[in-house]
């Protein structure tokens, strides 16, 4: 089971590529902003746990906090690249 302070890792992905398509419009000068493709680099903890069936689960939450001590967690670093996917006309 996935520590309840923790994500699943799809839902985190979802979450960090959830950017509306149109980011900069000003209809009175013409002016648009479209995204079509994001890379976002970022430290995450992960809570890796097996369930009753042995399937990996895996949970995670960017860094909590960061305090001084003699221990840290352990943090992982993802980068995410995504492009918008266009689907080929009819013909090509």
């Amino acid at each position: 089971m996935i520590d309840e302070a923790f994500l699943p890792f799809g839902d985190l992905v979802d979450k960090i590529l959830d950017i509306p398509g149109a980011t900069i419009t000003d209809d009175v000068n013409g002016i648009h902003s479209y995204i079509y493709e994001i890379e976002i680099g970022t430290p995450v903890e992960l809570d890796i746990s097996v369930d009753e069936n042995g399937k990996v689960r895996i949970g995670s939450v960017p860094p909590l906090y960061r305090v001084n001590s003699s221990f840290r967690p352990s943090y992982h670093s993802i980068t995410i690249k995504a492009e918008k996917y266009t689907p080929p006309e009819h013909g090509e």
